[in-house]
């Protein structure tokens, strides 16, 4: 079975022009790219949001230029606060509008690619309780489910597995037993987990008798896959190739339970060059992970 790998496309990747995507495009080629992952924002945005999350004036310009590369494209949502999970409790009507262009989007790639998958954050709001929090995140899965059953192809919902954090205590989805349980609650086939292994290998220290491999019951419910590494500085998203998070043990144990879905090395530009040229460090990745997936697909 063909497994869709790639690495998130943040436009800081190929910044310079039409000359550097075409570039950039080619490299993905040549190293084996199946797949990316773009942040999708519209509205106003400053350069720092443009760095990271696709715009909407580029939307389609750059989508067709993946999609006639033969990549497939899955979608996070915006990263802005206008997207935040936690308005689905007070202002349900503007926040699903904030969602209808991304939905459009996803819509159209799950009826050219077959299937797209959809990432988004759990709400958490510093200000409000964590029971707040859930009902917000348990509120939009549930709203994304009947919107994903609607579409062409498949989509599916995946809830990100993020780091805890001491200052936000009240932040969902950010341990197993909590992206689980927020899933299992929407209880659809269309939502799941987004499994973030070095998000979860941060979680340790705040996890008792956290190993690498979770239960079956989490694994079962993966329906994307996020790989990066930890730098010296304990900060994610460096390239997967520092050793610091057991990624063939993590894959290894998921492979054994279901055919892995898509994965996405979520390597931040600024991250890869900390540690040498970024391009290089990427199709180094490309060529370990890879490997990696080669060996498990053949099991």
């Amino acid at each position: 079975m063909k497994v869709l790998l790639g690495n998130s496309g943040a436009p800081r990747w190929y910044q310079g022009g039409p000359e550097r995507l075409t570039a950039y495009l080619e490299r993905l080629r040549t190293w084996g790219a199946t797949a990316t992952e773009v942040v999708l924002h519209h509205g106003p945005a400053d350069e720092r949001t443009a760095r990271v999350h696709l715009l909407d004036q580029d939307w389609e310009r750059v989508l067709r230029c993946y999609r006639d590369t033969g990549i497939a494209v899955q979608v996070h949502v915006s990263l802005d606060p206008r997207f935040a999970t936690q308005r689905w409790l007070d202002e349900q009507e503007a926040l699903a509008r904030e969602y209808e262009p991304i939905l459009g989007v996803v819509r159209d790639l799950a009826a050219e690619q077959g299937r797209a998958v959809l990432v988004l954050h759990g709400a958490g709001d510093p200000a409000r309780s964590y029971d707040e929090n859930r009902r917000a995140t348990i509120g939009l899965l549930a709203w994304l489910a009947e919107a994903a059953e609607r579409m062409p192809g498949e989509v599916l919902v995946g809830l990100e597995l993020g780091a805890m954090k001491p200052d936000r205590p009240a932040a969902t989805a950010r341990s197993r037993a909590d992206v689980l349980a927020l899933v299992q609650a929407v209880d659809s086939p269309r939502v799941g987990i987004c499994w973030d292994l070095a998000h979860d290998c941060e979680n340790a220290a705040h996890e008792p008798g956290w190993s690498p491999v979770p239960s079956a019951e989490f694994l079962d419910r993966v329906v994307h896959v996020h790989l990066h590494d930890l730098g010296d500085d304990g900060a994610s998203h460096y390239p997967p190739l520092l050793g610091r998070v057991p990624i063939a043990e993590q894959l290894g144990a998921l492979a054994a339970r279901r055919p892995l879905p898509s994965i996405i090395m979520e390597v931040r530009w600024r991250c890869a060059a900390r540690l040498g040229d970024p391009w290089d460090l990427l199709g180094e990745s490309y060529r370990r992970v890879g490997a990696t997936v080669a060996e498990l697909t053949r099991r």
